[in-house]
């Protein structure tokens, strides 16, 4: 008997600690005017679980009604627990940085500055998806699609390693084929093309939305049976093949393909087509000029909450009470655990995002330094999310969620925290390599413009050794600076 009651009150905590990673994951990537609102639903929906009113709001935490030591970030970092910070004694000769919490009080005033923000693609997908009728695991696993889509609208990850996310991360059993099933919907939202796999996927994507007539069937048919070929231009053996005139293909390509498509459908949430909107910071990173101390702050924005004392007191009593329970009285037990349980559940994964949230912007400072200092993006070293995650002691995909919708304040203004992570590029950073590009076509001869292939040896030159399609990539989706021909053709006007 003994044994069974063990293997159950083990099932029972592996539930609840699932319970809780899904809802930390879930709650995440949210922002604190989402937050805000989803707080306000889940004290509506879970009885046990209120607001701390003004005056019992001493120390700007979460309580659950037990009399554990409830330290600040502040009070964590300087006793050294802080997992980021090495740094955390007062010998100002260990490092010229250091690292400390601030959390302010919700009441406090202070100046927030805010910055004017696009709607990210993510958003705009997310809206769409609101309006379907999915099931639980489907708006899962399409949440799970539509933030692994790179910035150009493609999913380069495949769905095998999505499905284990899900089933790691949210706990859900998640298998390649549901999330197949499940990519036909995402694939199915505005802008055409939207998470295609590659560029014959994304082109067929597009074609199929389009009226049907002869003309769209036949390049349907070329991007289908062909593409190589016609990647390549060999419109003579397309035509040979498919029994049609070269010129008609050639005119069925320049017509229905190069200029009916968009061969990056996530380039449209670009700097020039933005709903503008406004972000107030997450965070604030200040510097003091005399000591060279950094302040990492975790705005305190979302309210406290605690267990109500109504409920608190009545599980207190049930726990206590000894002897055989009524029927009426053992479902009042259950019904006041499981509110109290509940409450206590959320409360708790509260506190782990706020945590982790801290302990995510502390790292990325921790790591990027010069540039807190300088304000020169220059000076952003190439850094990756499992880097972060390497430090925070946490899964890559926690890092992913942390960071999505975040913003900091620094003293040369609001950053996505996004904007902080690029890959090495031979030791040097992709900022580095972008504002490169961005120099030499700014300072080219206008009559003559630099052609890629011309970019890549001055690049060479200056240290950057990359390939003519990573220079043609980031001079289109990052810089959206038109080709070479383009540019020449520009000049003329």
């Amino acid at each position: 008997m003994a044994k069974q009651g063990l293997t159950l009150e083990q099932k029972q905590k592996q539930r609840l600690a699932l319970e809780q990673q899904r809802m930390l994951g879930t709650i995440l990537e949210k922002s604190d005017a989402e937050m805000a609102e989803y707080i306000d639903n889940k004290v509506n929906e879970i009885q046990a679980l209120e607001k701390k009113s003004d005056d019992n709001e001493d120390n700007g935490g979460y309580d659950t009604g037990d009399s554990q030591d409830n330290n600040s970030n502040e009070e964590r970092n300087r006793a050294g627990d802080d997992p980021v910070s090495e740094n955390s004694g007062d010998d100002d000769t260990a490092a010229w940085y250091r690292f400390f919490a601030n959390n302010r009080s919700r009441d406090d005033e202070y100046y927030a500055p805010t910055a004017v923000s696009e709607k990210t693609l993510q958003d705009f997908l997310a809206d769409q998806l609101g309006e379907l009728e999915l099931d639980e695991m489907q708006r899962i696993i399409a949440t799970a699609i539509v933030g692994n889509l790179e910035d150009d609208g493609y999913l380069r990850r495949s769905t095998a390693e999505i499905a284990d996310d899900i089933t790691f991360n949210d706990g859900y059993m998640v298998d390649a084929s549901q999330v197949e099933q499940v990519l036909d919907i995402v694939q199915a939202l505005d802008p055409p093309g939207i998470a295609a796999r590659n560029l014959r996927e994304c082109i067929l994507l597009q074609l199929r939305r389009k009226p049907r007539c002869q003309d769209v069937d036949r390049a349907i048919t070329m991007v289908e049976k062909h593409f190589e070929d016609m990647a390549a231009m060999r419109f003579d053996t397309i035509a040979r093949k498919m029994g049609v005139d070269k010129e008609q293909l050639e005119q069925v390509f320049k017509h229905q393909i190069r200029r009916g498509l968009n061969p990056y459908p996530g380039n449209a949430f670009g700097p020039r087509n933005y709903i503008s909107q406004q972000v107030t910071p997450d965070f604030d990173v200040e510097l003091d000029e005399e000591t060279g101390r950094m302040t990492v702050t975790l705005r305190n924005n979302i309210p406290a909450l605690q267990i109500s004392e109504s409920y608190a007191m009545m599980n207190e009593r049930y726990k206590k009470s000894a002897g055989t329970l009524s029927v009426k009285e053992a479902k009042e037990k259950k019904t006041i655990q499981d509110a109290y349980q509940r409450a206590s559940i959320f409360i708790e994964v509260l506190k782990q995002r706020q945590e982790t949230l801290f302990n995510t912007m502390s790292a990325i400072v921790k790591c990027q330094p010069d540039y807190f200092l300088s304000g020169d993006e220059r000076d952003l070293k190439p850094m990756g999310q499992q880097q972060i995650a390497d430090i925070i002691g946490k899964d890559v995909s926690v890092v992913s969620r942390a960071i999505s919708n975040k913003y900091v304040q620094t003293r040369w203004g609001v950053k996505s925290l996004k904007s902080f992570f690029s890959e090495d590029i031979n030791g040097g950073s992709r900022h580095a390599v972008v504002d490169d590009i961005r120099r030499l076509i700014e300072n080219e001869d206008k009559a003559h413009p630099l052609s890629d292939d011309a970019l890549c040896e001055k690049l060479k030159a200056m240290g950057h050794k990359l390939e003519r399609r990573t220079v043609a990539k980031y001079r289109e989706k990052e810089l959206k600076i038109p080709s070479s021909t383009e540019r020449r053709k520009m000049a003329k006007q």
